[in-house]
């Protein structure tokens, strides 16, 4: 799913983030916020859902280097096996890059 969501961001990226791509990237988001906990990996589900929020909100104005950094942290939770909350690293990049988000979508 982490290699379907990277895909799906360079395709998103080509398309100036609009389009069929754009819907494309934002349901690989949308599977990993809803699998990822089933399948072991909290954390993703939770950068996951974060990326659902700013492509929701983002409107034209989507930050593309800020949903680069989404999709680079879900892949590397998922490659690091950072399956819970005993990784610090791991919970404090899902919580910096929320932050971001939140701070992003409460200036447009």
């Amino acid at each position: 799913e982490s290699a379907k969501l990277a895909a799906a961001l360079r395709a998103a990226e080509a398309a100036g983030f609009t389009g069929a791509e754009r819907e494309d990237l934002y349901r690989c988001a949308h599977d990993i916020k809803g699998q990822a906990a089933t399948l072991g990996f909290p954390l993703a589900g939770k950068v996951a859902g974060t990326l659902c929020l700013l492509l929701d909100h983002a409107g034209d104005r989507v930050p593309a280097e800020l949903v680069r950094q989404h999709v680079q942290a879900v892949r590397a939770i998922v490659a690091e096996n950072a399956r819970d909350e005993a990784n610090p690293v791991a919970v404090r990049l899902a919580e910096r890059l929320d932050d971001v988000t939140g701070e992003y979508i409460g200036s447009l």
